[in-house]
């Protein structure tokens, strides 16, 4: 993802946390995440562009088939998410 890509935050703040939904102006693909209460900005931004860059990622890897990848390291129990 460019550097200057436009992502569109919505932030949502519940009972412990923030819940994030980030969606890249460009393509209109959305992610969301958790973060806790007080999280700055700045890092709520970084984190939006970071997981869209992996589920851009992820989502190009599963379109080439066939192709060799490293093996994963073993999967945490019960997480899809990745660690910031």
């Amino acid at each position: 993802m460019a550097a200057d890509a436009d992502i569109l935050l919505e932030i949502t703040a519940t009972a412990g946390f923030l819940r994030v939904a980030a969606v890249d102006a460009a393509t209109g693909e959305e992610v969301a995440f958790m973060a806790p209460h007080g999280t700055p900005e700045a890092a709520l931004v970084r984190l939006a562009r970071d997981k869209l860059a992996y589920v851009r990622k992820r989502r190009s890897q599963a379109a080439r088939p066939g192709q060799d990848r490293a093996p994963a390291a073993s999967p945490r129990p019960g997480g899809r998410s990745i660690i910031a």
